[in-house]
């Protein structure tokens, strides 16, 4: 006779790592009422009508939008929108993940 001992962990891992310029802060802060930072600590399920609609508002206001894109070429709209799609992808498969804005 024996005895299975095991020890298990649950670990934190990075599932979702983008670097979004300050050059394209008028744009984020005009789809998302205080910017990225009002993201900060809030769990995905809670960011995710939040997501939704900025992702909508850039889509709806496109034209608005591309006038915000910087003059010296770094970022861009497509650019933020692709990553504001990439993180609510993130979001909706893991709804308890907490979002760390730094």
């Amino acid at each position: 006779m024996s005895l299975d001992i095991g020890i298990k962990a649950k670990r934190e891992v990075e599932i979702f790592d983008r670097d979004i310029t300050y050059n394209l802060s008028k744009m984020y802060y005009k789809c998302i009422d205080g910017g990225f930072k009002a993201l900060n600590g809030m769990s995905c399920k809670d960011a995710l009508p939040i997501l939704n609609k900025a992702i909508n508002d850039l889509i709806d206001n496109q034209e608005e939008y591309e006038k915000l894109n910087p003059e010296n070429g770094w970022g861009s709209y497509d650019g933020l929108l692709e990553a504001l799609k990439d993180m609510r992808n993130c979001c909706e498969e893991n709804k308890d993940g907490i979002i760390e804005v730094e």
